[in-house]
């Protein structure tokens, strides 16, 4: 049996006449770019997730760029975020001409340890950047405490958490903007890139707007009269495009029933695997963890691995090594050893497959084949 982490064409086959028309709808339209499907996905992601505002762009990398140069935040500022990230998450600082400050995680989520952050702090210190790991929130609370003591900002990279809370309280929406990607592999993922910010501060969202379409106020743009550029701040061209946003907003309506969906795999492994040697995920009280990963942790990490590909089961080891250790931020000089929750946990990390996709066959199957190797 073949168990992929991520089946998009079966994704496509469930909704393929939405899709369709969806696709028709904007070709037909006439207005393949600055058209009403964009506007319309924002107001509905905003009201999934309980947030004022939203803008969309073209990626999560996209929307933590926006975040940051709408809040200012660029050369001479340092930003504090975690070291076992995605790509994006560092180098949205770097292109903003900030600087990222890298700090150790807790041993249980592999967030953000609100414990170390006061020790990174600087005069140059602007942001914390807390990464929602995998679908299991940051620990927003302590968090948010030492940035109002501190005067910081904060930007949430919620890309792997949507629909995820802590205290009923959804992730994105504790700090100042929220991100979210589009991506294909996330809880609402699009055929392409694609991205979003969330907020509640109705000048942030207008500064994320002009940011996004070249530093041009989007009303002056669906004004037929307007003659000329406009341009109010030195913007990007980082918009989502029309098709993209009509693709998702097809699938949005389902968002909640695919996490669900997360959620049940997510339950079926940690009911089967209690009694190995396995690590696994952990739920902090009054956190809910939406699963865009299920993550385990042991040892003999790479013969499992070897072992579920013999048997044709797909599984990812989501970013490892750790961002300081990577070629590209060489010039940081962290050796390893310098975070060293993180990069254990990046050692012994495992993720399988959990997407709502998953038939729980094939989940059976993985557990099965799970099952023969761990003790």
């Amino acid at each position: 049996m073949h168990v992929p982490m991520y089946d998009h064409a079966k994704r496509y086959a469930a909704q393929k006449l939405g899709f369709q028309e969806a696709f028709d709808c904007v070709l037909s339209s006439g207005r393949p770019d600055w058209g009403q499907e964009v506007p319309a996905l924002e107001q509905e992601f905003a009201s999934l997730v309980g947030a004022s505002y939203a803008v969309a762009c073209n990626s999560g990398t996209a929307a933590l760029r926006l975040a940051l140069l709408a809040l200012g935040i660029g050369k001479g500022n340092q930003v504090i975020t975690a070291p076992n990230t995605d790509a994006g998450t560092a180098s949205a600082i770097y292109h903003v001409g900030a600087t990222p400050v890298f700090v150790d995680v807790q041993a249980d989520t592999m967030n953000l340890d609100p414990d170390l952050l006061e020790a990174a702090i600087t005069k140059q210190t602007k942001a914390i950047l807390p990464v929602h790991l995998y679908g299991h929130p940051a620990d927003m609370t302590q968090i948010m405490q030492i940035a109002k003591q501190h005067r910081l900002l904060v930007i949430e990279d919620a890309c792997l958490a949507l629909g995820a809370s802590i205290k009923a309280r959804g992730m994105g929406l504790w700090g100042d903007i929220g991100c979210f990607s589009f991506a294909s592999t996330k809880h609402l993922g699009g055929f392409g890139s694609g991205g979003i910010c969330v907020t509640n501060n109705p000048e942030l969202a207008n500064q994320m707007q002009l940011f996004v379409g070249y530093g041009q106020p989007r009303e002056r743009v669906y004004d037929k009269t307007a003659q000329g550029q406009h341009l109010l701040v030195k913007g990007v061209n980082e918009r989502l495009d029309e098709l993209q946003a009509a693709l998702l907003r097809v699938q949005l309506p389902l968002t909640l029933e695919r996490i669900a969906i997360r959620l049940e795999h997510a339950k079926a492994y940690s009911a089967a695997f209690a009694n190995t040697n396995l690590e696994l995920p952990t739920i902090r009280p009054e956190a809910v963890h939406t699963f865009r990963n299920y993550v385990i942790r042991l040892s003999n990490r790479d013969a499992l691995q070897q072992h579920l590909l013999k048997a044709e089961i797909s599984t990812t080891l989501a970013y490892v090594p750790p961002l300081h250790l990577q070629p590209a931020y060489a010039e940081m000089g962290l050796q390893k050893g310098t975070f060293p929750i993180a990069e254990a946990a990046c050692e012994r990390l495992l993720c399988l497959p959990v997407s709502p996709e998953l038939s729980q066959v094939q989940r059976d199957y993985v557990i099965e084949k799970v099952l023969e190797i761990v003790l």
